[in-house]
C-alpha cells in the first residue's frame, strides 16, 4: 500500500531524469507550461497567483461607485494612495500598446478599492491585542548580550520591535498547535506523511523555494488534515496544493499552477487543483501568519551570534524532525530551541544564558524532546527519505549531515559523548 504511494511520488523524479537523459533543459516544467497559456504562450504570472473576477465577456467587473461616508475618513490615507496609484498608472498605460491588455494587468487594490473604501478596517477579534497587552523589552541581564541593541542602526532588523514581534509569536503559535490526527485518518499513515514531506523538500529544492515555504507548507497540510479526512489518492495533492499556498504568501516569484501540476505528473487536472486549494483555505480560515520554528531558530541563532556551520546542523535537526508526525504536536519555539540545543551538544558546547533569555526555555525543559531528535537523525536511512540527509550533505550546507550524532543514552548527562561508531 505504502509502496504504490512512493512509487506515485516518485513518478514525476523519474520523468525528469528521462527527461535530462534526452538533453532537455531543466526548467522543462515551466517551458511545457507556457505552451497552453493565453496571449500566444506567454507566461502570465499573475494569471495564476490572483482572485480576480471577470463577466463571461472577459473584461473585468468595473468597481461600484457606491461610497459609505461614514467611512471615508477611517480610509482617507487608503484612498490617497490608491487615487495617486491610479494617477501615476494612468500615465504609463498611455504608452502600452492596447487598452484591453492595460486591463488585463489591473490591480487588487484597484479592484477592490470600493471595498476599502466602503470596510471599517477593523482587525479581526480573534487577532486583537491590547496594547497594553504587549510586552516592552525588558531590562537585558548582567551577562546576556544585548544584540538587538547593536542592530537599533540596521532597519533592516527592525531591532527596536524585534522583542516584541517574538513575544507576540510565542503567544499567537499556540493558535496553531497541531493535534495527533492519524487516528482519525483511516487511510493515511506516520510513514506516507514521511513521504509526502520529503518529497515536499524535494519540490521546494527544485524550485529554489525559500525554507519558510517549506515549512509553511507542512504546517498547512498538518492542519488540513487535522480536519479533514484524506484519502491516500489524494495526499499528494494536499501537498502540492499546500506548497502552491505557501508560494503565494512567501515567494517574490511563486511557481505556477502549471509547474505544480507538472511535478505531479500530471495525476490531477486544473480544475481539482483550483477547488482543492479553495477547501485548504477554507478549512484553515485563510489564516496563513503562522510562527514558524525556522523563525524561532534564526532568532535564536542570531542573538546568541552562532557560527553559520552551527545554525546549519540545527536547521538540518530541525527539517528531518519535519518528518517525524510524534512530534508534530510540539510548540514551533520549543522544538527550534531543542534542535539549537542538540546542535551545540554536537559540537561541544553550552547552553548559554544568553539562549535561554531569547529562547525562554531552560536547558533541562529541552533535553528529553532534544533526545527524540537525536533518535531521527541517527536513525538507519531509508532510501525513500534521503532527500534532506542528501541536500545536508552537500558542501553549501557544511556537510552537516556528516557529522556523528550523539549517543542516546548519554543525552540528558552533562557529559555526552559523541557516537564513535554507527555499525
Amino acid at each position: 500500500m505504502e509502496a504504490n504511494f512512493t512509487r506515485a511520488l516518485r513518478s514525476n523524479k523519474q520523468l525528469a531524469e528521462e527527461e535530462n537523459a534526452k538533453g532537455l533543459p531543466k526548467d522543462v516544467s515551466k517551458r511545457t507550461a507556457d505552451g497552453n497559456l493565453e496571449n500566444g504562450g506567454k507566461k502570465r504570472i499573475l494569471g495564476d497567483i490572483t482572485n480576480r473576477t471577470k463577466n463571461t465577456s472577459g473584461k473585468t467587473i468595473p468597481k461600484k461607485e457606491t461610497k459609505s461616508k461614514a467611512s471615508e475618513n477611517s480610509v482617507s490615507s487608503v484612498a490617497e494612495k490608491v487615487s495617486y496609484g491610479k494617477s501615476l498608472r494612468s500615465q504609463t498605460s498611455k504608452s502600452s500598446s492596447s487598452s484591453e491588455e492595460s486591463v488585463m494587468y489591473v490591480t487588487a487594490l484597484e479592484e477592490n478599492d470600493s471595498v476599502l473604501e466602503t470596510s471599517s478596517l477593523m482587525v479581526p477579534e480573534d487577532t486583537q491585542i491590547e496594547i497594553n497587552e504587549i510586552e516592552t523589552a525588558p531590562a537585558i541581564p548582567k551577562g546576556i548580550d544585548d544584540f538587538d541593541a547593536s542592530c537599533l542602526d540596521d532597519p533592516n532588523n527592525a531591532a527596536a520591535y524585534a522583542y516584541e514581534i517574538f513575544k507576540y509569536y510565542k503567544k499567537r503559535e499556540q493558535k496553531f498547535q497541531i493535534k495527533k490526527y492519524l487516528h482519525k485518518q483511516p487511510e493515511i499513515t506516520s510513514s506516507m506523511r514521511a513521504i509526502l514531506v520529503d518529497w515536499l523538500v524535494e519540490v521546494q529544492e527544485s524550485f529554489e523555494l525559500n525554507h519558510e515555504t517549506l515549512y509553511l507548507s507542512v504546517k498547512v497540510v498538518d492542519m488540513y488534515l487535522m480536519q479533514e479526512i484524506v484519502s491516500k489518492a489524494k495526499l499528494q495533492l494536499i501537498g502540492a496544493v499546500a506548497m502552491f499556498i505557501a508560494s503565494k504568501f512567501d515567494e517574490r516569484n511563486p511557481p505556477l499552477v502549471d509547474d505544480f501540476l507538472y511535478i505531479c505528473d500530471d495525476s490531477y487536472e486544473r480544475k481539482e487543483f483550483l477547488e482543492t486549494e479553495t477547501k485548504i483555505l477554507l478549512a484553515i480560515r485563510f489564516n496563513l501568519g503562522i510562527p514558524l520554528s525556522y523563525r524561532f531558530l534564526r532568532r535564536y541563532g542570531r542573538c546568541a551570534r552562532v557560527s553559520m556551520e552551527m545554525l546549519t546542523l540545527a536547521r538540518y535537526i530541525l527539517e528531518m524532525s519535519l518528518m517525524d508526525y510524534e512530534v508534530v504536536d510540539i510548540l514551533d519555539s520549543k522544538i527550534a530551541a531543542a534542535a539549537l540545543l542538540l546542535a551545540h551538544k554536537m559540537k561541544h558546547s553550552a547552553w548559554s544564558p544568553t539562549l535561554e533569555f531569547y529562547s525562554g526555555y531552560k536547558e533541562s525543559e529541552l533535553i528529553e524532546l532534544a533526545m527524540r531528535l537525536n533518535r531521527n537523525i541517527s536513525a538507519r536511512s531509508v532510501r525513500q527519505l534521503m532527500t534532506i540527509r542528501t541536500k545536508y550533505s552537500h558542501d553549501v550546507f557544511f556537510c552537516v549531515a556528516n557529522i556523528e550524532p550523539l549517543l542516546t543514552t548519554n543525552l540528558g548527562s552533562s557529559d555526552m559523548k559523541t557516537v564513535t561508531s554507527l555499525n
